[in-house]
C-alpha cells in the first residue's frame, strides 16, 4: 500500500493497457514487411516467437511508432479520460507504470496530454526491476511477468490481449472501466 497521506495508488500500465500500441506497431511491421498481420495475430509477449525479427528489431519498431506515429496510436477503449478521473475522485492516487526506451518518453507524455488521460505521476522504468517493487495498491497491465511477482495486500489485475490469454491469472478485465466498477 502506498503511504502517501494514506492515499490508495491505482498504477496503469500504459502500452496495451492506456494504448492500443499494437495496433500501429503491426501497421509498422506490415508495411516494412509487406504482410497483413494484425494485433490478435500476437498471440505470445514473446514477438520474436512469432516474428522473424530480433528483440532489438521490436524495440526499433517500438521507438519508432513512439516518436513518429504517437498521434495515431489509439487508446484501448474509449472514455478513458473520464474512466480516470472517476477513479481518482474515489481516493486514488494514479500513477501510469511504464517501462519503455528512454527516446520515446516526451511522446509518452504528449500522447497522454493529447487523449487528455488524467494522472497523478507518470513513473518510467528503465531497468529491469519488477513493477511489483513500486509503490501501488492495484495494478493493471497485460504482461504476465508484471504481476506474478505482486504480493497481498497489493493486488493484480491483468488486461486481457491476445498474448495473455493462455495465462492462468485470478483477475482479468478487459477495460478499466471493469475495475472501476467492480474492484474501487
Amino acid at each position: 500500500m502506498s503511504k502517501k497521506e494514506g492515499i490508495k495508488t491505482f498504477a496503469i500500465d500504459l502500452d496495451s493497457v492506456l494504448a492500443d500500441t499494437m495496433v500501429v506497431w503491426t501497421n509498422q511491421y506490415n508495411k516494412l514487411n509487406h504482410t497483413e498481420i494484425t494485433k490478435n495475430d500476437i498471440t505470445l509477449w514473446d514477438i520474436g516467437k512469432l516474428l522473424p525479427l530480433s528483440s532489438n528489431e521490436i524495440s526499433k519498431i517500438f521507438t519508432y511508432i513512439w516518436k513518429n506515429l504517437w498521434f495515431d496510436i489509439p487508446t484501448c477503449e474509449p472514455r478513458l479520460p473520464e474512466i480516470t478521473r472517476r477513479i481518482h475522485s474515489k481516493g486514488y492516487r494514479i500513477s501510469v507504470l511504464t517501462k519503455r526506451e528512454r527516446p520515446t518518453v516526451e511522446y509518452v507524455a504528449k500522447w497522454l496530454d493529447y487523449h487528455d488521460i488524467f494522472s497523478n505521476d507518470l513513473i518510467f522504468v528503465y531497468d529491469n526491476m519488477p513493477k511489483a517493487g513500486y509503490p501501488f495498491d492495484i495494478l493493471v497491465d497485460d504482461a504476465p511477468v508484471n504481476l506474478i511477482d505482486i504480493v497481498p495486500p497489493k493486488k493484480g489485475v491483468l488486461f486481457n490481449q491476445p498474448w495473455n490469454k493462455n495465462f492462468q491469472w485470478p483477475i482479468r478485465v478487459n477495460t478499466l472501466r471493469e475495475v472501476e466498477e467492480n474492484m474501487i
